[in-house]
């Protein structure tokens, strides 16, 4: 193997425990030490670190979980207020960390940085 290849490999790898790990912590503390049980979609997004755009497009809209997410509009852990021009979005926190500890592996984390 090329000296260029295997340090383009290790860093690739390196790359995504960091991820990964950064990731894993940012669920881990989404229902920790908090005041409310719910957050908003721009919370979400800042304890994510994502975008508020990736949160929307991949998490809280993502035609993927369509069922799953429309069942916890249903029962009340993801809640839509307003208008069709701008909607509030609210999410229970517990609910979210387990959609989000269920599917991490299938959202495009490296999208959106």
């Amino acid at each position: 193997m090329a000296l260029d290849t295997m340090f383009e490999a290790m860093s690739k790898e390196l790359v995504n425990e960091v991820l990964d790990r950064l990731r894993d912590e940012a669920i881990i503390k989404l229902d920790q030490d908090v005041l409310s049980p719910v957050i908003s979609q721009h919370q979400l997004a800042k304890e994510l670190r994502k975008p508020d755009t990736w949160v929307h497009d991949n998490v809280l809209f993502n035609d993927r979980f369509k069922d799953e997410l429309d069942e916890m509009k249903n029962s009340g852990a993801i809640q839509l207020k307003g208008g069709l021009q701008r909607t509030q979005v609210r999410v229970n926190r517990k609910a979210i960390k387990e959609f989000l500890q269920r599917h991490s592996n299938e959202l495009p984390w490296l999208e959106g940085k």
